[in-house]
């Protein structure tokens, strides 16, 4: 009996202490424990800082990398007086979204005096650079813009997000009706288990040197899971595709025919001579940094040393083409075969860079007539034997890699022969009269250049989901 009344006596002091304790407990819990709330204002509880870190969603401002303005903002003129601005803004932050983040556009004149600003508020998903843009941006009297400031506000509202990140793919077309509304369709497809809602679409034209050249923006109120749907960016007027970059570089050789023929026309300045420099010159103006040039001018003989080696140097390019004048004293002759062999020895010399094109451009406004025929008694003779040692050196330099360009002056030019020297028959362009040559030389600077196309890049944000 002893025994159980120990047992008994040591169950009811168990009891008492449990009472007892879940008493003091609750005494503690009621007069002294304070809870923490992450939304009284007060850091309090296991906060960080004012409602937010500990155990709060909210993520505390000095506890998260800061967004990252990626370039200074772009502005564009989409109507007169009516402009739009773009900015690229990076969140690093691998897990924290910034679910609330103030901005301000700021746009300045030539004379740094504010002409507009616009205030506005966007989110910044985590490890995502998006774009921020602004649109219909009215500048008073049609005043032109000459710089933008982008600021964040230090009230980012930073949140928790270790959720995975929607599945969503984003296809376009390319840059469609350039010339007149341009615009680009493009269609959304929602790849994830749950609907989506509020998807804000930027897209940004950039040109061949990555520099942006045109933006909009555009919505997408509700995609449901594995649906897609189209959208379509327009502009109301075409723009600029800007810096023209070629899918490779090309060296070139200028040919430009200074015999006697070419002052047939008018003696001074000597014409079509001068008119087929500025022509020339005009081409030089459509090359790029990466291109070169050189100019090899000939009449009996090709001029030795040529007249401008390959360079990048396009002001000495066209100093050079200025130069060049009419041969003098003699008999005038046509030494093509000499100009062609050159331009090809410069073509493949150690200032040609490896990985460009190698071209030349040969323009004559007459018949090939030197060098002369050895066995020859007649001017048909030096002519047939003059050409086909130009043909000839022309096949060798085209063996080379040499793509040729021909362009016959007038109407005392050998078309038959040209065409032949040409790589292809397309290569040869006939000009009544010098006022064509602008734009033949337009045409075969096309033909070089492939132009990269303009690059497109579509960001998306989310701003509301639901299942």
């Amino acid at each position: 009996m002893s025994n159980w009344a120990s047992r008994r006596k040591s169950i009811y002091l168990g009891v008492m202490v449990l009472i007892l304790s879940t008493i003091s407990f609750a005494i503690f819990w009621k007069f002294w424990y304070q809870a923490p709330s992450c939304f009284d204002k007060v850091k309090n509880g296991d906060e960080n800082g004012v409602d937010c870190g500990g155990s709060c969603s909210l993520i505390c401002d000095s506890s998260v990398i800061k967004p990252i303005v990626k370039w200074d903002p772009q502005l564009f003129e989409v109507l007169p007086g009516v402009w739009s601005a773009l900015v690229y803004v990076e969140n690093a932050n691998l897990n924290v979204d910034a679910t609330y983040a103030p901005y301000t556009f700021t746009i300045y004149d030539k004379n740094n005096k504010i002409l507009e600003e616009r205030k506005g508020a966007t989110i910044l998903p985590k490890n995502k650079t998006v774009g921020i843009f602004e649109g219909s941006i009215r500048i008073k009297d049609k005043t032109k813009p000459r710089r933008a400031v982008f600021e964040l506000s230090d009230n980012i509202v930073w949140k928790k997000d270790n959720k995975v990140g929607k599945d969503i793919t984003v296809t376009h077309s390319p840059l469609l009706n350039l010339a007149s509304t341009p615009r680009v369709k493009a269609n959304i497809k929602n790849n994830s288990t749950e609907n989506i809602k509020n998807i804000e679409l930027v897209i940004a034209i950039f040109d061949g040197s990555d520099n942006v050249i045109a933006a909009s923006r555009t919505f997408v109120e509700d995609l449901k899971q594995n649906e897609n749907t189209n959208v379509i960016f327009t502009w109301p007027k075409s723009f600029n595709l800007g810096s023209k970059v070629c899918q490779s570089p090309s060296d070139v050789a200028l040919l430009l025919d200074r015999s006697g023929s070419m002052a047939s026309l008018a003696t001074k300045p000597p014409e079509p001579l001068f008119a087929a420099k500025e022509a020339a010159n005009f081409f030089v103006e459509q090359l790029t940094p990466k291109d070169k040039v050189s100019l090899v001018s000939f009449a009996a003989k090709a001029e030795n040393p040529i007249d401008l080696n390959l360079t990048n140097n396009f002001n000495s390019a066209s100093q050079a083409i200025k130069t060049v004048n009419i041969e003098q004293g003699g008999v005038q002759y046509t030494n093509i075969f000499d100009a062609i062999h050159s331009a090809w020895q410069e073509l493949i010399s150690a200032r040609a860079k490896d990985k460009s094109s190698k071209i030349i451009i040969l323009l004559t406004d007459g018949r090939a007539n030197n060098p002369k025929n050895p066995k020859g008694d007649t001017e048909a003779d030096d002519i047939k034997y003059a050409e086909s040692k130009a043909i000839k050196e022309a096949l060798n330099a085209k063996k080379d890699g040499i793509v040729i360009y021909t362009i016959g002056l007038g109407d005392k030019i050998n078309e038959s022969f040209l065409k032949t020297i040409a790589s292809k028959e397309n290569n040869y362009f006939f000009a009544p009269s010098a006022l064509n040559l602008k734009t033949i030389y337009k045409n075969i600077s096309s033909n070089i250049c492939k132009e990269i196309p303009a690059r497109i890049e579509i960001n998306y944000k989310i701003f509301g989901s639901s299942i």
